[in-house]
């Protein structure tokens, strides 16, 4: 029997304490466990404490928690989402966006659309140290110049200039003429446009420094004149103007209807120009007859006629180039440069909304515009004064 080293051998302890040897070769693993197991459970021996075995762990079988990953940044996705952002704001954009652009277009196309614009009225007293007329002779005289309804049947009771006599018991001078402009066609008078004598300017040049060669020369070339001119000039010559109390000036939207343009900052006083002949003719009057108030009425809102013979609103260039706007605009400013009182008929009196009701074609007054621009005249006629009539507008 072949005994084992105290480092390789299996062995068991007998009662006595000694320890017994094992056969390895005659003895299997199977007998030595209960033998063991049996010691294990025996009482222990007086005076021996036996050998706590140590209870095998239950080996748990719980699967190992998973590693956590490390988040990695994915330039890629980053990327394509930043890109389709973009390409949603820009279908936002598209499909709302642009759709109120389009609606916001279409209302500026839409000829019923109202405005907001308050009137470019611009009321002044008389800027002269003169004596005040009315308080020394106790009569009130008004001179009105201009064209279309002002010179349109200027015989009826409801024609402007009559109306407003009626209303202010006033001597009124009605010297409208007929199918005349602000403007001239040519700076100077050329038979070719024989009209151009009787433009704002030239009316003015006859009773601030007695010029009457330019009206017999177009009268030479018309081979006289009309009885309505006629009338006019006759009547123009014939007042006396130390006497005059008020100028009222009313030209209506022709000279944009025409086209003639509307101001040049480096022409002021250009008669070809809208605002430039109505400033070259305040510059006359202002100073041969500082005594007089001037009160300049805008032209009110006149509608485009198109080719076929439908009317558009001023406020489009498709078929005209300028908006009547901007003329309105600029002659506001003309004459609060100028120091006179203006009255805006565009914004303030025959405007957009109410064109129909005041109008009688496209652009003359029937006999509602005429009552509306009257009390518009005296609104401002007696807004710094006390004439013994009512004020519309008070």
């Amino acid at each position: 029997m072949t005994k084992l080293n105290h480092n390789t051998s299996n062995h068991k302890r007998n009662r006595s304490g000694e320890p017994e040897w094992i056969d390895l070769e005659t003895t299997s693993l199977d007998d030595i466990e209960p033998e063991m197991d049996a010691a294990e459970e025996s009482p222990s021996i007086k005076g021996h404490k036996p050998e706590r075995s140590t209870p095998k762990k239950q080996v748990s079988k719980r699967k190992p928690a998973p590693k956590q990953k490390k988040m990695k940044i994915n330039f890629h996705i980053i990327l394509l989402s930043l890109m389709a952002v973009v390409f949603v704001t820009i279908a936002f954009k598209l499909l709302f966006w642009d759709k109120r652009v389009r609606e916001n277009n279409e209302k500026e196309n839409d000829t019923t659309l109202s405005f907001d614009t308050e009137p470019l009225d611009s009321i002044v007293p008389l800027d002269s140290s003169s004596t005040d007329k009315k308080e020394a002779d106790g009569d009130l005289r008004i001179l009105f110049i201009g064209n279309g309804s002002l010179a349109d049947e200027k015989d009826s009771d409801a024609n402007l200039a009559n109306v407003v006599q009626a209303k202010t018991g006033a001597t009124v001078y009605n010297c409208a003429i007929p199918g005349s402009y602000m403007t001239m066609k040519n700076d100077t008078y050329k038979d070719s446009f024989i009209y151009d004598a009787f433009s704002f300017y030239n009316l003015c040049t006859i009773f601030t420094i007695d010029n009457t060669k330019t009206i017999s020369w177009a009268e030479r070339d018309l081979g006289g004149f009309p009885d309505d001119i006629k009338e006019s000039l006759d009547l123009l010559q014939s007042i006396d103007y130390n006497e005059l109390d008020v100028l009222c000036i009313y030209y209506d939207g022709s000279d944009y209807l025409d086209q003639r343009g509307s101001y040049n900052i480096d022409k002021e006083s250009d008669p070809t120009l809208f605002c430039g002949a109505l400033k070259a003719g305040l510059d006359l009057i202002r100073q041969s007859l500082p005594h007089v108030r001037i009160i300049v009425m805008s032209p009110t809102y006149a509608y485009v006629v198109d080719k076929d013979g439908n009317y558009t609103s001023p406020f489009l260039t498709d078929i005209l180039e300028e908006p009547m706007s901007n003329y309105i605009g600029l002659q506001s400013q003309t004459c609060m440069e100028s120091h006179v009182s203006f009255v805006d008929n565009f914004y303030g009196s025959v405007y957009e909304e109410i064109a129909d009701d005041y109008l009688k074609d496209n652009i003359l007054l029937n006999e509602k515009g005429h009552a509306l621009l009257a009390d518009r005249f005296l609104y401002a006629l007696n807004r710094f004064n006390d004439y013994d009539f009512d004020n519309p507008d008070s």
